[in-house]
């Protein structure tokens, strides 16, 4: 799996929320600055966040953005898919005929396990376990794969 800016900007948008769930509408512009996310960038990830009903938004002076639901039921899958769909870690995943050698590929029985050692962590990990980790500074990796 390959995570790109959008992906990292926007699970960075989801944890900056999270500090901040339950205490009303935060404005973009706070986020992008405390994340060093460029502001019309991430606004263009927040309305795919809204669309995919991860986020809600609030117009108005006192309006912004915030998490649609509380933290430990948005997992990293959810934001992942929303921003990115799904990426396999190779292309003959999704698709056995995109090599010849796929049917008998040793290699790609290796792939399949990686990417499904992938997909459980990023079920498994709530935006507020991140959150937690972050607030507490822990920075231990907590799976191996």
């Amino acid at each position: 799996m390959k995570l790109t800016m959008k992906g990292d900007y926007g699970l960075r948008a989801m944890l900056d929320m999270a500090a901040y769930y339950g205490q009303g509408p935060i404005e973009s512009s706070d986020i992008a600055s405390r994340q060093y996310i460029p502001e019309q960038y991430l606004d263009q990830i927040l309305m795919v966040l809204r669309k995919e009903g991860l986020v809600k938004s609030v117009r108005g002076p006192k309006g912004g953005h915030m998490l649609a639901k509380a933290p430990g039921q948005i997992t990293m899958a959810q934001v992942m898919q929303a921003l990115e769909g799904y990426v396999p870690p190779m292309e003959c995943l999704p698709n056995p005929d995109f090599c010849k050698l796929s049917p008998g590929c040793a290699l790609r029985e290796v792939w399949q396990k990686i990417d499904a050692a992938t997909q459980e962590i990023l079920n498994s990990t709530t935006i507020e376990e991140l959150a937690q980790r972050h607030r507490t500074g822990t920075t231990e990796t907590m799976y191996y794969i």
